[in-house]
């Protein structure tokens, strides 16, 4: 039954963020470690851990938003340790869905989210960008829907929708898994707007002078070490993006307003043409720039 929470007193617990990474964990004091920085796809920190408390991570990290395509609002911290992704809310006529967290929101932010329609559901594409879940699904009761394959890491949420492959929780907005990246990695299709929130699948670096344009994409395993996607990883990506009608990519750092299909297409096509890397390619030099 939706909402029902037998074991909802384990929420109850403080939640710490750590600055490494900006993973949150629940835990009845400051943790030991950090799961998310003993991950493969992640380092440890060099000096020893650091785990800030809500209150000490919203003095730290001020919370900026801005509506970048109507009813579409970014969230980010600004300075930021730790990872730092954007979170998203979409809003639409049958309610509004959040999607990524932004490492910490700060009590405006969240009134911000209250003044335009709350939040009914939320989701994430992968744990680095699950970010403050903890203080949405706190404030906001959303259903919390992720992939079964990356429940593990979701101790400090109560995930009331899991799902498989794919999911449409709300009408017109689609989420689908690419596993990849994580296991349970998945991507976020706005089917009237066509932009698809696609995590960690993809990496642009922008034009210096249109934080909108890419001038770069990439796909890759793990990207701070710099570890490839295998070919079968690649072909599940492919069969994703190929079904899906977008003409703008936005990843939780970048939300590149000229790159679609065609050009994601493109760089999957041409990665598996050869041996997978993780390099940047310049968009100009992929294959379809040339047709």
């Amino acid at each position: 039954m939706p909402g029902y929470l037998p074991f909802a007193g384990a929420l109850k617990l403080p939640a710490y963020a750590c600055d490494n990474c900006g993973f949150w964990q629940r835990h009845f004091e400051a943790p030991p470690s950090c799961p998310m920085c003993l991950d493969a796809r992640h380092v440890v920190p060099q000096d020893g851990w650091r785990f800030r408390s809500e209150r000490e991570a919203q003095d730290a990290f001020p919370c900026h938003w801005q509506e970048l395509e109507p009813g579409v609002w970014r969230f980010w911290n600004e300075p930021v340790s730790g990872i730092g992704p954007s979170a998203y809310l979409v809003r639409t006529d049958n309610g509004n869905m959040g999607f990524e967290g932004c490492p910490v929101f700060s009590e405006a932010a969240l009134d911000q989210i209250e003044r335009l329609g709350g939040m009914q559901v939320l989701s994430a594409s992968h744990p680095h960008s699950y970010g403050a879940l903890v203080q949405l699904q706190d404030r906001f009761d959303p259903e919390l829907c992720l992939p079964a394959a990356d429940f593990t890491w979701s101790a400090a949420l109560q995930v009331s929708w899991p799902y498989d492959d794919f999911l449409e929780p709300l009408p017109g907005l689609e989420l689908h898994r690419t596993a990849g990246h994580f296991d349970g990695h998945a991507v976020l299709f706005d089917r009237t707007r066509k932009i698809c929130f696609c995590g960690d699948a993809l990496k642009f670096e922008l034009d210096p002078k249109d934080f909108r344009r890419a001038t770069t994409i990439s796909a890759h395993k793990a990207f701070v070490r710099g570890v490839p996607l295998t070919v079968n990883e690649l072909r599940h990506y492919r069969d994703v993006f190929e079904r899906l009608d977008f003409t703008q990519t936005w990843t939780p750092f970048e939300p590149a307003a000229n790159v679609g299909r065609t050009e994601v297409l493109a760089l999957i096509d041409a990665m598996l043409g050869t041996r997978p890397h993780a390099a940047p390619v310049p968009l100009d030099r992929l294959p379809i720039a040339k047709r």
